[in-house]
């Protein structure tokens, strides 16, 4: 029996599932890793330990097997910089890293976060490579100067295995540098950062098959020489297709820690106030809202309503007695700044309109309404775009209970698929192994290999409801936005 192992590069563990060719889940492994957030605004990580994490995955699945494919999904946005040798000069930068705000801030003004976004689909966020790069050139000159080539974690963990350099599509769509027309580095930014083409590793497909595992590794890993690596994707890209959302009929979200909305279109998108990003993939564009405030603030609720001792089935039994629309308590779930649907690096949460007769119950009830408000703003801009889908598939921990599915399905006024597999990114990734070694020529078959667990179809009379609250909520939280960035110096002040 032949074997492709999916890795899942995330932000604090890394996750490898083994398939048998079929495409069938054989096992899984997993490992984690710690977030360095020792200054305001810092989110790095150790390459090296990433790397350790991965090695580690792959050895665990791989004993007396024949491994024919590694194939990855990774967490998109980092920054890694090494020197003349390839050796690391900086850790990995990751997407919560903040420290380009004040680069950002600056960039809209003079308008060159709005030229990078039409270029390349970027939104307007530190988050984006782009961004850390100017921040480095100007806060950390000496480091900028040695870095000789600039890569993501994927990147890395790909060289590191093959001794090659080189990154997919949609991965180099994420740095803000990749040029949504002609699908090559853009060579006006690269001179406005500082660089050139020849520090970016050489761009490829998410199917292609970049080489075999160095003889080192080959021995250290139980693989062997026909072990072929497969570039791979974005997290993003391989979550969407992995539940088998592969055209504009069918959106996909994802609701972790963090969460996100995305489609997969034919055509570039680009918003006028750049409320989503578009990012160029092997098959179309991916356009997407991703979101910092998911499951991270369920839990913050959780704790600071009913205390640490109780449990996500107690938070949600107390939110399920309240009313729909929570007696009109709105809360907006900026607990961690935001970035779909408003891209303010400085957003603060609120609970607005609350009385003395408003209940914990309603106060939990309207925590859940605030995030689907979030994911629904996030989506509304797509759909303007794109246009409305016939459904969205789901999956992650914050959507596993019926009375949340149900909630999204009234909010959003359309049928919501639970999707019986948690795994997408791994699962695409296999099938882009598959791809690569010829034996899945077309994306439409990875459908095969996804199953629905459950339809939840919109409460007409809730819906109503929820369709009153949306413009009060978007009204109250553009008045709010204007107050965020002084609200965030204050709070930085009273530490």
């Amino acid at each position: 029996m032949k074997y492709i192992i999916g890795i899942d590069v995330g932000t604090t563990a890394t996750k490898g599932v083994l398939y048998d060719e079929n495409g069938q889940k054989v096992a899984s492994a997993q490992r984690g890793y710690p977030l360095i957030q020792e200054k305001m605004d810092q989110a790095e990580e150790d390459p090296k330990l990433i790397f350790d994490a991965v090695q580690d995955v792959i050895f665990s699945l791989s004993q007396k097997r024949k491994i024919t494919a590694i194939s990855w999904s990774s967490q998109m946005h980092s920054l890694i910089g090494l020197d003349e040798n390839k050796e690391l000069l900086t850790n990995s930068l990751t997407w919560a890293d903040n420290r380009a705000k004040n680069v950002v801030k600056k960039a809209k003004a003079d308008g060159l976060a709005q030229k990078i976004y039409q270029q390349t689909g970027m939104p307007i966020h530190p988050m984006a490579p782009v961004y850390k790069l100017f921040w480095l050139k100007q806060e950390k000159p000496k480091i900028f100067s040695r870095v000789k080539y600039w890569l993501g974690i994927k990147e890395y963990l790909i060289y590191r295995l093959t001794g090659k350099l080189v990154e997919d599509l949609s991965m180099a769509a994420g740095t803000g540098l990749l040029n949504l027309k002609t699908l090559t580095w853009d060579q006006e930014l690269l001179s406005q950062v500082g660089i050139t083409e020849k520090v970016l590793p050489k761009l490829v497909k998410s199917s292609d098959i970049v080489g075999s595992v160095k003889e080192e590794y080959r021995q250290k890993l139980d693989l062997d020489e026909n072990t072929k690596v497969i570039a791979g994707a974005s997290d993003g890209y391989l979550s969407t297709i992995g539940v088998g959302a592969i055209d504009e009929a069918d959106f996909a979200m994802n609701v972790g820690t963090s969460g996100g909305v995305r489609c997969l279109a034919k055509k570039s998108i680009i918003d006028k106030k750049a409320q989503f990003f578009c990012y160029p993939a092997d098959q179309g564009y991916l356009i997407g809202g991703p979101v910092n405030n998911g499951g991270i603030v369920f839990e913050w609720a959780r704790k600071v309503l009913l205390g640490p001792n109780e449990s996500a089935e107690d938070f949600l039994t107390l939110a399920q007695s309240a009313p729909v629309g929570s007696r009109g308590l709105i809360f907006h779930p900026y607990l961690g700044g935001e970035r779909a649907p408003i891209w303010d690096a400085n957003a603060r949460g609120s609970f607005v309109g609350l009385t003395r007769s408003h209940t914990k119950a309603e106060m939990a009830r309207s925590v859940i309404e605030g995030i689907i408000f979030n994911l629904y703003d996030a989506s509304h801009a797509i759909i303007q775009s794109a246009g409305k889908p016939h459904a969205i598939r789901i999956t992650g921990g914050f959507v596993q209970s019926d009375f949340v599915r149900q909630m999204l399905a009234d909010v959003y006024n359309l049928p919501i698929i639970a999707m019986k597999n948690s795994e997408g990114g791994t699962l695409a990734a296999m099938f882009l192994g598959k791809q690569a070694l010829g034996l899945s020529p077309d994306l439409s078959g990875i459908r095969k290999f996804t199953s629905e667990e459950k339809v939840y179809f919109p409460n007409p009379e809730n819906v109503v409801r929820y369709q009153k609250i949306l413009p009060v909520y978007r009204e109250i939280e553009n008045d709010l936005a204007k107050s965020y960035e002084k609200l965030a110096y204050l709070q930085n002040k009273l530490q």
